[in-house]
């Protein structure tokens, strides 16, 4: 049996950046990842202006900074809307958009966190979790004061809690996505590339990286019965003239998105949930590197705060959640549905509700303004 103040099941940002905040403070945080990292993790990779405060809160990096590391591998000044293949809004941004690519962003944040005195086991794939705190790997056993469930949107940290995987399946998104080489591409942009009117709840998008192009579609798997033939032919519209041979020449990945299934109590005995293993996902455009860094933050802070002062860390956590988390996630989720259905009322009402809104609608992806009701935002870092 292997001990350590907190088990933080998952290495990604919610799990290193807790990791971060509790060696910091002087407690034993170890985290257990099953695969080794620098790895590949599928993912857009875009930063939102709030993405790029809290990292310079967490870890005194600015824009320029990650930058000149090699951490943010893009910079975008713009963004482009699509409907039905056909271009509709090409505007600038008050601030840019940065991205990143995965094994890279996740690598660095991890090596932070080691850095600052946590530890990690790789190869050690969580099986099971109990309430009290005891993690079983198939390498062996572990007991922790608390856990921390930041293994992802299938985390088998969450199942201890009993909830139905019922609701939760019904409220996944299926993404996949594609990286080829710019010569390889069907099309090139400067501006990450939002693609509407491929699905019914849900979008296609082409972001540009320093490894090429990243095409990719992302919706509601109830609303979509085959998302390989929806992909394909959102690679028609891109100009593919042959989606079956361009899938089959390039990597073509995919994985489940929690798209509208924050949990409001992410604490349940001595397990707390963040990142995707909480739900914490934009149910708007499925932003999840933020929320997995805001609740991994959160979380390492009432865990740090409960260890020095012998107390519970979940009333804490749970009122972060409740002031700043969920407010965005149910604002975001009206949003989207309001949009879903002006594009199926009428396709036009999208470019209508863009040229009138799409100045305050970017200012809520960035987190300027708050999707609940587009208030200005007032976060806690």
């Amino acid at each position: 049996m292997h001990h350590a103040d907190v088990i933080i099941a998952g290495a990604g940002p919610a799990g290193s950046t807790a990791a971060l905040v509790l060696a910091r403070r002087g407690f034993d945080a170890l985290l257990l990842d099953k695969a080794a990292f620098p790895r590949p993790k599928l993912c857009g990779g875009l930063l939102t202006w709030k993405s790029m405060r809290l990292l310079e809160r967490l870890h005194g990096r600015t824009a320029e900074g990650l930058i000149r590391e090699g951490v943010v591998d893009t910079v975008a000044g713009g963004f482009a809307l699509h409907l039905g293949g056909h271009p509709l809004i090409r505007d600038r941004l008050a601030y840019p958009f940065h991205l990143v690519r995965r094994a890279r962003f996740d690598a660095f944040l991890l090596d932070r966190a080691l850095a600052a005195g946590a530890r990690i086991l790789h190869h050690h794939e969580i099986v099971d979790c109990s309430p009290q705190g005891d993690v079983r790997t198939k390498q062996g056993e572990f007991r922790g004061r608390f856990v921390l469930g930041a293994d992802g949107v299938n985390s088998v940290a969450r199942k201890c809690f009993g909830l139905s995987r019922e609701r939760w399946q019904s409220n996944l998104a299926a993404a996949i996505e594609i990286t080829v080489p710019r010569e390889a591409a069907p099309r090139i942009t400067d501006v990450p590339e939002l693609h509407a009117g491929f699905l019914p709840t849900g979008y296609g998008w082409v972001f540009p990286n320093s490894a090429g192009m990243v095409m990719g579609i992302c919706g509601l798997r109830r609303n979509c019965e085959n998302f390989r033939e929806a992909f394909k032919a959102f690679l028609r519209h891109l100009h593919v003239d042959d989606p079956d041979a361009f899938v089959r020449h390039h990597a073509l990945e995919g994985h489940p998105i929690p798209y509208g299934n924050a949990l409001p109590d992410p604490v349940h005995g001595n397990v707390l949930l963040a990142g995707d293993a909480g739900g914490y996902a934009d149910p708007l455009l499925a932003e999840g590197i933020f929320y997995a860094l805001l609740t991994g933050w959160y979380a390492g802070e009432a865990l740090a705060d409960a260890l020095e002062k012998d107390r519970h860390p979940g009333p804490a956590y749970r009122e972060r959640i409740r002031r700043h988390v969920m407010p965005e996630m149910r604002g975001a989720n009206r949003l989207r549905w309001l949009l879903y259905g002006l594009n199926k009322i009428d396709a036009r009402n999208l470019g209508r509700y863009f040229r009138l809104r799409g100045g305050a609608l970017a200012e809520m992806v960035h987190g300027m303004r708050s999707y609940d009701w587009g208030r200005k935002k007032r976060w806690d870092f």
